[in-house]
């Protein structure tokens, strides 16, 4: 009888596995498979796939698989080996296109024909602009405040004279047209407070994104200025693209960028953070904690974090490229 139990127990624990295998084998296999890179890392390519692409990029998904493919090139060129592998689905990382208020930002300005490439020129540009663009918002806002104000008495003294003429059961002819007429010219005064206060509003949305965009720029160019806190402008740390790991399944979300060569760039970075390196302290490198170069080239900090991430399976460091090998 006790074999039995204990059989049946066993069997029970067998089947639960089972089903809790199969209910979330996406999460186990990526589990495993990013234990497996941690003690073997670079001993095979890592997989990725494409996850969701906003439509506000306007980016078909070939395209950006192209992107990315030329962005896992930057890597494989310089050492002649693979080390990422695209596959349809189910890879062990998936590159996304995350719209949000950074490139929202960046794409109001440039529709009004703000300089927002990544310059100290730009961001002297922008400080002006945000300068102007905060002192006129103020002068509509309190002149807006002051408008409506006056529509509210004029509201309130309308409401009292009708309030007067119903207790009294009637009004003259004479006095219902003036009635009639400041019913009318209430109205004309409401539609042009709420035009006035759509234009502050308006202003305020360009006011946020050069905030937003000055932030970033303070970030990108390292300058020790203030952040411009307005309204919806903040995000805490500026991040054009994040490479994470979350209960084993790895994720790459692109953000904000301004054209094909830095989007490549980003993919190129984060890239590397799937392959296991850190940040390096080089400013023109690829792997440097902010996108701030422009070249798509591998240099020699970038290799020397290579060698480190993939200690465990090489036994010298990844070979320069040629023109690395002479100092060029």
């Amino acid at each position: 009888m006790r074999t039995f139990i204990e059989l049946t127990l066993l069997l029970l624990l067998l089947a639960a596995g089972a089903w809790e295998w199969h209910a979330n084998k996406p999460q186990y296999r990526a589990a495993l498979r990013t234990a497996n890179y941690k003690l073997f890392p670079c001993s095979s390519p890592v997989t990725y796939s494409l996850g969701g692409i906003d439509p506000l990029f306007n980016i078909r998904p070939a395209e950006f698989a192209a992107y990315i493919k030329e962005a896992e090139d930057v890597w494989e060129r310089a050492f002649g080996k693979d080390y990422f592998q695209h596959v349809p689905a189910g890879g062990d990382v998936t590159v996304s296109l995350v719209y949000d208020q950074r490139q929202a930002a960046m794409d109001k300005l440039k529709g009004l024909g703000f300089k927002t490439d990544q310059s100290l020129a730009a961001y002297k540009e922008l400080k002006a602009r945000y300068d102007e663009r905060l002192a006129l918002v103020g002068r509509r806002q309190a002149a807006a405040a002051a408008r409506m104000a006056s529509y509210k008495r004029g509201e309130g003294a309308y409401n009292a004279m009708i309030a007067s003429y119903n207790q009294r059961g009637s009004a003259p002819r004479e006095q219902v047209r003036y009635m009639d007429s400041a019913r009318r010219a209430l109205a004309r005064e409401f539609d042009a407070v709420k035009k006035l206060e759509q234009a502050v509003n308006a202003d305020i949305d360009v006011l946020n994104a050069l905030a937003t965009t000055l932030n970033q720029l303070i970030v990108e160019l390292n300058l020790n200025v203030d952040q411009y806190n307005r309204e919806g402008a903040s995000l805490g740390v500026f991040e054009e693209g994040l490479y994470t790991v979350e209960g084993g399944v790895r994720a790459i979300a692109i953000y904000k960028y301004s054209d094909r060569r830095q989007l490549v760039r980003l993919l190129a970075h984060e890239l590397g953070h799937a392959l296991g390196l850190d940040h390096v302290e080089n400013p023109d490198a690829m792997m440097y904690p902010v996108n701030r170069g422009e070249s798509l080239s591998i240099l020699p900090d970038d290799s020397a974090e290579l060698a480190r991430a993939c200690a465990p399976f090489y036994r010298r460091k990844p070979r320069l490229p040629e023109s690395l090998q002479a100092g060029g």
